[in-house]
């Protein structure tokens, strides 16, 4: 992690003020340049792009899932679920997968922003906070997480986010439950792509297993089973719908990498979908 721009700080101390120094804790971008690009103009131009303007927001939707690939592959089937959520969001909490750092359980970042191109993405401390005295607390650049900060700053530009990562045996019920306490009126966003490197037929077979799960609104339908690495982050967003009394799933697009260019025998999916009272 590196530190940002320095702030002051004013205490008055039994009739003295002191001023002390302090640093935000900001994390910088690892993958722009790579999953997006690392030009402001240019990154913002391919999220507007990416934001499809014939689909109407679901104001009731209480989170979805997106996929975090390179925005040249999953880009546009992540348009599609970020058109679709609310437009009246101020806190997201973004549920991904570690690929970077060997994690067992459920983490929260500890920093004050996200930097991207963009700018800084502020964290929402109280929440973050919250979460860290029941949850572990790390720091590292994860490209689920990552990847999903353009479009929140470009759809909400004054949204806060909280970033949790899960890692191979995360209590997802826990999680869901500390999300629902502590943030009961985020938005909720599952980073997750789907099937990884198999034959396009089979991808599509497997990937439409998942989605049929998804749809079920039915946590205990995503299993090891499943081929998602964002599997755990989609049985907690399924288990914080049923908290929040949600009623339906919505399918909104789903798209292959073969889709984008790329050859038809190392296929990965991706899925965008809704969950709605």
């Amino acid at each position: 992690m590196q530190s940002g721009q320095q702030s002051s700080l004013q205490v008055n101390l039994q009739g003295f003020t002191v001023w002390r120094i302090c640093l935000d804790r900001v994390l910088k971008s690892g993958f722009a340049g790579s999953f997006y690009p690392a030009g402001a103009e240019e990154l913002e131009s391919l999220v507007k792009r990416l934001l499809h303007n014939e689909c109407q927001p679901v104001e009731n939707a209480v989170g979805m899932v997106v996929p975090h690939a390179g925005y040249v592959y999953s880009g546009k089937t992540a348009g599609y679920g970020f058109s679709s959520a609310p437009d009246d969001v101020s806190t997201v909490v973004i549920i991904a997968p570690s690929h970077r750092y060997p994690l067992t359980g459920e983490t929260v970042f500890d920093v004050d922003f996200l930097e991207t191109p963009l700018g800084k993405c502020p964290v929402d401390r109280v929440v973050a906070n919250s979460l860290a005295s029941e949850m572990d607390t790390v720091v590292f650049n994860e490209h689920s997480l990552e990847v999903m900060i353009p479009f929140v700053q470009v759809r909400w530009p004054e949204a806060k986010v909280v970033p949790v990562v899960l890692g191979t045996r995360p209590n997802c019920r826990k999680t869901a439950e500390l999300v629902q306490q502590y943030a009961p009126d985020a938005f909720v966003i599952a980073s997750s792509d789907l099937s990884h490197f198999h034959l396009l037929y089979i991808a599509e077979k497997l990937d439409r297993e998942v989605i049929k799960a998804f749809l079920s609104l039915s946590p205990d339908r995503i299993t090891d089973d499943i081929e998602a690495c964002g599997r755990w982050a989609i049985q907690t967003l399924l288990i914080i719908a049923e908290l929040r009394g949600a009623e339906k799933a919505i399918e909104l697009d789903y798209s292959t990498s073969f889709d984008a260019g790329a050859g038809a025998t190392q296929v990965v999916g991706y899925f965008s979908g809704l969950v709605t009272k």
